[in-house]
């Protein structure tokens, strides 16, 4: 039996806010969350082929490192096969550039001149303003990239450039070798990589909104003991909740907290919905329930994606 692709499990959790004694509840939960570049997570299989390059090769390691990581439930998002000959439905390859370059300048630092006693670990006795020679090192990697499916048709075609500037002076080590750098550089162009064409399943956690400008006095006190519901009872608090709604239609908390309950539910349609109600109930411009909608967004395009890649209609099948 496959296992379902979205899970959305609810655990609640309070956690403190920034006024005294005062909590908030929170529905912690785990989504997958469509990749930036869609066609190209529709593969089932990838090779990641020649990438040209002084440091092409430790690349393209660190790019099949990045992508063979299970995620959080344990899964791997693409059949990776190796070797020149590999059959794949898609195949990563091009190029990479790096360059270093190093270039003296004078500085001015405070410094102990005279210590206590003329011994080196004396006790200073006074510093001075000396110009020094220093190091000023910096490294540019440039990374171009692209990922064609089974039609020849590319899905994903990015640049990645990365630089690192140090300095140090005479006397002084710098916090990295050249080597050290490059290969942070090198291993975060990778993992850019994977979180452009792999789902992202994460767990998050989003608070029940508990603002009650707005709502009659005789309802405020319930609205409050549902919030506290849900630290022992969910679905009870999410029945009272739409019950709540029936008598006070659009209010803004009601309105995002059913959103809330949609989403932890996986019901990200519903969540949707809700969501988009609620905002302009907030408020204009950027808001938790505006938040709120985008991310049902990329649950729905994380869940849709997942359906039509398990269906084999990935790139070229359709």
């Amino acid at each position: 039996m496959l296992q379902t692709p979205i899970r959305a499990a609810m655990v609640l959790a309070a956690t403190t806010l920034l006024s005294p004694g005062a909590h908030a509840e929170s529905a912690r939960m785990t989504g997958r969350f469509a990749a930036p570049y869609r066609d190209a997570a529709m593969l089932e299989s990838l090779r990641v082929g020649r990438i040209a390059g002084e440091d092409g090769m430790q690349l393209g390691m660190a790019i099949e490192r990045a992508l063979a990581r299970p995620d959080i439930e344990g899964r791997t998002h693409f059949d990776l096969v190796g070797g020149r000959g590999g059959d794949a439905d898609g195949l990563l390859n091009g190029n990479v550039v790096t360059g270093v370059q190093e270039s003296r300048f004078k500085r001015k630092e405070m410094e102990c001149v005279e210590r206590e006693g003329g011994k080196r670990d004396g006790k200073c006795v006074k510093e001075a303003e000396v110009e020094k020679d220093c190091t000023r090192r910096i490294i540019n990697v440039n990374a171009d990239l692209r990922l064609a499916g089974p039609d020849g048709r590319v899905l994903y075609s990015v640049s990645r450039p990365r630089r690192d500037e140090t300095s140090w002076c005479r006397g002084q080590t710098p916090g990295r070798t050249t080597e050290e750098a490059i290969r942070g550089m090198i291993i975060d162009i990778a993992e850019n990589v994977r979180a452009d064409i792999v789902p992202a399943v994460q767990d998050y956690s989003i608070r029940f909104r508990e603002s009650t400008k707005g709502l009659p006095k005789d309802l405020v006190r319930p609205f409050k003991d549902i919030v506290r519901q849900t630290q022992r009872d969910l679905p009870g608090a999410c029945a009272a909740w739409a019950a709540m709604d029936t008598q006070l239609p659009n209010h803004p908390s009601i309105t995002f907290d059913l959103g809330l309950c949609a989403e932890s539910a996986g019901a990200y349609d519903k969540a949707l919905a809700l969501y988009r109600r609620a905002a302009p109930l907030i408020g204009r411009g950027a808001n938790e329930a505006t938040a709120g909608a985008e991310r049902a967004q990329r649950l729905i395009a994380g869940r849709d994606d997942e359906a039509e890649r398990r269906r084999g209609r990935g790139p070229g099948r359709r």
